[in-house]
């Protein structure tokens, strides 16, 4: 059986008018400069479609209100947003473009305008050297939008506008998931990444004003420090800890209101967080106002509830606030006489998750044992009381912050 190969190219034609409601199927659609209306029609693009300008440098536009399927890439050398938003012919551009392949390249020397942009099939979808707009809704669906260097910005102002089920916009390379706001409403922000880790760890954000706003995120998969952030040494005293596993690059392009961050994370691949860390000042890190949200989805969640974008430096991180469960502590010395005073041997803190507490003669035979925090040791061994003498303790103690602590010294029993 012969098989039957559709090749649609059109080239330095002034328009080319497809009927209302026609099906139209090419393995390979290449428009110069020509004027494409349709008509709630449909385009089957087997081998993908590219625009560029005709030999006087007009480029082509398409204007319509159907809808394209793509299995190849997408490719805007035209000059111009490829889709019309103009009236006319066929009034205003409304086009649905799914990309349903597998590794599909948005690209060219062009930033088109989507109206509608639906990411189906298999692979990811990458923006290739160019910025892109979304005019209406972008359907994530399962599918990863990897941007690279380049933003996705999504015009609309709608909260919902963009759908996902288990898809997110990757950025590895300092690219962004740029939303237009126009209310106080919470929009969201689906980032991800499969590098390395594979992680969904999504930002809302809530603005405290309703101006039209820009606001831009990034998730980066990395130790902050491999960007220029370091973790370990430029902190201020209040941080015991920086998240070392990603942070999010988060900033507002345009607009003047501050807003509500929210940073979403897996406390069980992550750790417990209990604040927010900003880039700022020396530069260091340095914790803001922030408290836990409301977990979603299985999601743990830290809030500053008010952002004012003043700092150049994009960089906000999960911390652990230094010292805020006080010391985890161990005294070194008491006295069993039942006097109401320092009777007992205890550990003491307010965090402590679990642990495990020992305590060592100077023989090295162990006179007490325990992993009940709320147990202390009486200074008795076998039910006999333990005479005057220096003993050594090992604790282990695993806090409600996720942290570890790890402590060893001398307990002097006094009688």
């Amino acid at each position: 059986m012969k098989k039957l190969v559709f090749i649609f190219i059109i080239f330095f034609i002034p328009s080319l008018w497809i009927g209302d409601g026609a099906f139209v199927r090419a393995q390979v659609m290449v428009s110069y400069g020509a004027r494409i209306y349709m008509a709630n029609d449909t385009i089957f693009a087997n081998g993908g479609i590219s625009t560029y300008p005709d030999s006087s440098g007009v480029g082509g536009q398409f204007r319509n209100s159907g809808s394209v399927f793509l299995t190849g890439d997408w490719t805007n050398n035209s000059g111009n947003a490829a889709f019309t938003s103009t009236g006319g012919l066929n009034g205003g551009s409304t086009i649905t473009c799914l990309f349903v392949g597998g590794n599909q390249n948005i690209q060219g020397n062009s930033t088109t305008e989507f109206y509608n942009l639906d990411l189906r099939g298999s692979g990811v979808k990458q923006l290739n050297s160019v910025d892109e707009i979304v005019r209406n809704d972008l359907s994530l669906n399962d599918r990863e939008l990897a941007t690279g260097t380049n933003i996705i910005h999504v015009t609309n102002t709608s909260p919902s506008a963009i759908h996902r089920s288990s898809g997110f916009v990757s950025s590895l390379d300092g690219g962004s998931l740029v939303r237009s706001t126009a209310s106080t409403q919470s929009y969201l922000f689906p980032v991800g990444s499969s590098l390395n880790t594979l992680r969904y760890r999504p930002v809302e954000i809530a603005p405290l004003g309703s101006a039209p706003d820009d606001y831009a995120v990034r998730l980066a998969n990395v130790d902050p420090t491999t960007e220029g952030y370091d973790v370990n040494v430029f902190k201020k005293t209040t941080i015991s800890l920086v998240n070392p596993g990603f942070y999010h690059q988060i900033r507002r392009d345009a607009g003047p209101d501050n807003a509500s961050i929210t940073i979403y994370y897996d406390e069980a691949l992550d750790g417990t967080f209990t604040g927010m860390g900003h880039w700022q000042n020396a530069p260091q890190w340095e914790d803001l106002i922030a408290s836990p949200a409301v977990p979603q989805s299985g999601y743990n969640a830290m809030n500053a509830p008010s952002w004012d974008f003043s700092s150049p430096f994009p960089a906000f991180a999960l911390v652990k606030i230094l010292n805020e469960c006080g010391q985890t502590f161990v005294p070194n010395a008491f006295s069993p006489d039942n006097d109401g005073e320092n009777d007992m041997e205890c550990v003491y803190g307010k965090c402590i998750k679990s642990m495990y507490f020992v305590i060592y003669d100077r023989w090295g035979e162990k006179v007490f044992e325990t992993t009940n925090k709320s147990q202390c040791w009486d200074g008795t061994y076998k039910g006999k009381e333990m005479n005057t003498a220096v003993f050594v303790y090992y604790l282990k103690a695993n806090l409600t912050t996720g942290e570890e602590v790890i402590k060893k010294g001398n307990i002097s029993l006094m009688r």
